[in-house]
Order: C-alpha cells, then sequence, then structure tokens
C-alpha cells in the first residue's frame, strides 16, 4: 500500500488510488476525461464506470472533500474529472510542511481492545483454516487457470451498448435498457455463447475497433447499433458484423411507437438470430413472443430501476426498489419487476445494508415466489429465488433453482457464479472452481463479485496468497466491497499480516459508517454452521464492532 500525508498524518491508499491522485495532481487543474484516466492509469485495460467512480469517491472521502461543493476534486457532468486543489511539489526526503492544501478527515482510532483481541483472533482463524482444509481435504498448491480454448463450436457474440442519439443525454438508461433486454433474449438460445451486459458495458464509449473488441472478448460475432428516442416514437438501427473480416453481415432499421417498443425488440433478436443461422430448439420457438409488460410506463420504470441496481451501493439498492414498485403499482403482473425487487430485498440482507437483514431476506423470499407464480419461464425469478435459499442455508433449493435459471437461459453467466458460490458454501470448493469458469467465459470482464467468490474458494482451499490477489482486485475494482473486505481481513490475519488487517479494518469502518456485525446474520451462509460462527468471532476479534 502507498502512503499520502495529510497535516502530518499518514494515509494509506491502494495503489490505484494513488496513481489516479498523482495523476490528476500531475494535471492539476485541467480537466481529465475519463478515458484517459482509464488509458493511464488501466492502461488500456476495460474497466466498468463504477471503478473509477469509486477511485474518485475514495479520494474525496481521504481528504474530506464534498462532491457538491468541491475543494479538491471537481466532477464536470460527462466530461471528467480536475484537481482544483494548489499542488506544491515538494523533496521526497524534505519533513513534510506544516500546512497543507488537503486535509485528511480519518476515523475515530480503533476500538481499544483491537490489538489484545487481534492476538487471540489470530490464534483463532489460524484454527479456523485448518479446520476447514479437513473439512475440504483440499491442497494449498492448486494452480488457477480461468481460461477457456473458445472450442465451444457454437457461434460466440458480444452485442456493444447501443448508442443513445435521442435529444437528452439523461435518456442513456432507455438505450442501455434495450441492449441490456437484447442480451437477455438472445442468451436464452442454447445454440448461441452471449457474453453478458457485465463485460460488454465497459465497451460503451470506447473508441476499439471490432477486431480488437472481438479478441479481448474472445467471440466470432459483435453486434452494433443506436436508439433514438423522440416523444413516442422510437427508432432503433442493428447491424452484425463479422469479426474475422469486420464485414457487416446483416444490417436493418426499426421504427416504432413506444407502445409498440417490446415487439421492436422481439424482430431485432429474431433477426439476428437468423442472421447467425442459429436454429432454435422446439422449446425455444416462442421465447421472443412475450411481452415483459403490459404498460410502456412500467417498463420504463423498470429500465431505471435496472440501471440503478447495477450500481450496487445502498443508496441505488434504494432507488431501485423505488422505480421498481412503482412499476408493479402500474402493472402487477410485470415479472421481472416483481423479481427485481426481490433481489433489492436479497441485497439489503445479504450486504448487511439494513438493520432487519431477517426482515428483508422475508420479503425476498415472498417476491420471488410471486414473480414464480406469474410467470415461472423467466430466468432471473429461478435466480433469486436461488440467492435467498441460499441464505436461509437451504442449499439444496438453491442448486436446484440456480440451475433452473440456467436450464432457461443457458448463457447466464450471473447464475453460473451463483452455482458456484452456492457449491462453495456447501462445502464443494473444487467443484465450485469449475463452475466459476463457466461464468467467467460468458462475462470475461470479471466483475468483482466474480473476484470476491474466487476468492472465498481459493481460502477454503488454503491456497491464501491467491485469495488475498483475489480479494484485493474486487477492492480495486469496487473499494466499497464490504464483503470482500471482511474475507481479506480474515486471510490476512491467517498469513500473520497484522499492519494490514488493523488497515483493512479500519477502511472497512472508513467506507461503512453503519456497519456492525449484528447485520451479518446471513453472510457466511456455510451448511456448518460452526464455521460461520468462528469466522464472525475472528471478524468481533479483530475489532470490528457488534
Amino acid at each position: 500500500m502507498l502512503r499520502v500525508t495529510c497535516d502530518g498524518q499518514v494515509v494509506r491508499l491502494e495503489p490505484r488510488t494513488m496513481q489516479v491522485l498523482v495523476y490528476l495532481a500531475a494535471h492539476a487543474g485541467r480537466v481529465i476525461s475519463r478515458a484517459e484516466l482509464e488509458e493511464n492509469i488501466w492502461q488500456g485495460r476495460i474497466v466498468g464506470e463504477d471503478a473509477l467512480t469509486n477511485t474518485i469517491s475514495k479520494l474525496r472521502r481521504t481528504f474530506g472533500d464534498d462532491a457538491r461543493n468541491p475543494k479538491t476534486i471537481e466532477t464536470l457532468p460527462k466530461t471528467g474529472y480536475r484537481l482544483v486543489a494548489e499542488v506544491n511539489w515538494i523533496d521526497a526526503e524534505s519533513e513534510p510542511p506544516a500546512k497543507r492544501s488537503f486535509r485528511a478527515e480519518r476515523p475515530n482510532s480503533l476500538p481499544g481492545r483491537f490489538w489484545m483481541g487481534l492476538l487471540v483472533s489470530m490464534a483463532l482463524l489460524t484454527g479456523i483454516a485448518g479446520w476447514l482444509l479437513l473439512q475440504q481435504q483440499a491442497g494449498s498448491d492448486l494452480e488457477i487457470s480461468i481460461q477457456s480454448d473458445g472450442s465451444e463450436g457454437k457461434p460466440s457474440v458480444a452485442i456493444i451498448p447501443f448508442e443513445n442519439l435521442g435529444e437528452k443525454p439523461q435518456q442513456d438508461y432507455f438505450a442501455n435498457g434495450i441492449t441490456a433486454n437484447l442480451i437477455t433474449d438472445l442468451s436464452k438460445v442454447s445454440g448461441l455463447l452471449v457474453i453478458a451486459p457485465g463485460s460488454v458495458f465497459p465497451y460503451r464509449n470506447s473508441t476499439f475497433g471490432t477486431r480488437k473488441i472481438s479478441q479481448e472478448l474472445n467471440v466470432d460475432y459483435v453486434v452494433r447499433g443506436s436508439v433514438q428516442r423522440q416523444g413516442h416514437n422510437v427508432r432503433v438501427n442493428a447491424q452484425l458484423i463479422e469479426a474475422a473480416s469486420e464485414r457487416a453481415l446483416w444490417a436493418e432499421r426499426y421504427d416504432s411507437e413506444m407502445s409498440n417498443v417490446f415487439k421492436l425488440q422481439d424482430q431485432v433478436a429474431t433477426a439476428l438470430v437468423a442472421a447467425l443461422s442459429v436454429e432454435l430448439a422446439p422449446s425455444e420457438r416462442d421465447i421472443f413472443s412475450r411481452d415483459p409488460s403490459a404498460s410502456v410506463q412500467a417498463y420504463d420504470l423498470f429500465l431505471r430501476g435496472l440501471e440503478e441496481y447495477g450500481h450496487r451501493t445502498p443508496g441505488s439498492n434504494r432507488s431501485a426498489r423505488g422505480y421498481f414498485e412503482q412499476a408493479i403499482a402500474l402493472d402487477p403482473n410485470f415479472t421481472r419487476a416483481t423479481a427485481g425487487l426481490a433481489l433489492v430485498h436479497s441485497r439489503d440482507a445479504i450486504d448487511g445494508w439494513t438493520a432487519t437483514p431477517t426482515h428483508s431476506l422475508s420479503l425476498a423470499a415472498k417476491f420471488a415466489d410471486t414473480a414464480a407464480d406469474i410467470n415461472p419461464t423467466v430466468p432471473q425469478v429461478h435466480f433469486v429465488t436461488g440467492q435467498v435459499a441460499l441464505f436461509r442455508g437451504q442449499h439444496a433449493k438453491a442448486i436446484e433453482a440456480t440451475q433452473r435459471a440456467i436450464d432457461y437461459s443457458p448463457n447466464y453467466a450471473d447464475a453460473y457464479a451463483l452455482l458456484a458460490w452456492i457449491m462453495s458454501y456447501a462445502g464443494q470448493p473444487n467443484e465450485a472452481l469449475a463452475v466459476l469458469e463457466s461464468a467467467i467465459r460468458l462475462n470475461p470482464v470479471i466483475p468483482a463479485s466474480y473476484s470476491e467468490i474466487l476468492g472465498e474458494i481459493l481460502f477454503l482451499q488454503g491456497n491464501y496468497s491467491n485469495a488475498i490477489a483475489s480479494f484485493e482486485r474486487a477492492l480495486q475494482i469496487n473499494p466499497s466491497h464490504m464483503r470482500a473486505r471482511m474475507w481479506l481481513i480474515v486471510t490476512l490475519a491467517q498469513l500473520g499480516k497484522l499492519d494490514e488487517v488493523q488497515w483493512q479494518v479500519a477502511e472497512l469502518m472508513l467506507l461503512n459508517s453503519g456497519f456492525s456485525l449484528a447485520r451479518l446474520e446471513y453472510a457466511f451462509p456455510f451448511r456448518d454452521q460452526s464455521v460461520r460462527n468462528r469466522l464472525l468471532q475472528g471478524l468481533r476479534q479483530a475489532g470490528l464492532p457488534e
């Protein structure tokens, strides 16, 4: 970890966060675009929008800055960021000046029992790890190789987010929704391999050519397009490009009134399947003929909710819940919105975002059951049912539900990741790793959640060094990923890295001001509850508050 000195106080930052700060300081006063920062800091690696956003948020928290009245880093919407604080470069060997342009607001000191508790927790966590190794009967010399040779024998396709050509930039969510729904529809086709939204959306503003994108995502075809919404009308342009030759194999323009937007999406999906010469299985013949909602307004609210949910923060989760509730009020039979409502309630319980996790999980189960009653063929219904069952300790039911989601949508990357998670908590880490490989093939721009799941699996296998690397990778993508940081604390303690444990505990408390172990009733759904209890006791002894 790298350090910053603010008012004589040492503040530690992750390397990527420090690199962003140094780059902004080197160009103080100039507006730096997201693209420039990503190109220079992430060095060409495609990352999600949350990676940079979370990094900027971390810097603001470090310096006690206010985004609405910035004194350190200014955000210029749709443009980029600018360091507005005064920057004075000093010799690295000199003493820090008495006064600095930056002022750090750090959390209160760790609980007085921390160091005494840490020594106790070291022995406790060592015992946990040894016990887990006996339970899992896994070696510590596992070599990890998450890759695919692309020999599935199916046409593989990546649908790049459609460009918003509408008059209002704030309608990006609508173009994103059209893209996501097209991916969802094509993911149901067993004869295709379709890259997940999480891996294609980082290319939304990319200037990369078709060939480079296809190479990075390991696909045969790329779909590009645009959406233009004006008043009650919508126009969609789409084209299918063969990656090897960069030749357009098919292109079409669709015009429709908003009231027929569902039929328009069905037409695009059907045309793409035909252009790819993919034969639908008998059970797939009508998968593009089901309206997601009888209400266009409800559908619009659902897309807004989906956009908010993707940010994975307590605030955006609440916002998503509001949109889903409004959509359901307009159309009580809207399956996807009801499943979405179940999902946000489950996340509240799983991530400790509520003081009443039991109630939130009960609500999640209730809405999942309601969605299943409306339309049991919607894959997302079974996904959330599986997630709720896992965190209720119903491992067999969780596996069955998640497998059903995959049966309905063979390209459902997150369902494969969830299945791997379930198998890990059920005591099958080796089998879980193989399933996670399938998720990563479909979602190769690995999200923070996948890295966190991989880290848990590696920990259970006794591969602590690689587990730490995986948790740290998750935190580079999303510094607010509380679960990854909790597991990182446990793993660092296992290797005796006391200084790192102390710092990670401080970071967790800084980023999650309302954190308490009492909210983690469902955080570790091991089949063997004694493992969960020992892990929670270890976190307790590390100084995390009740």
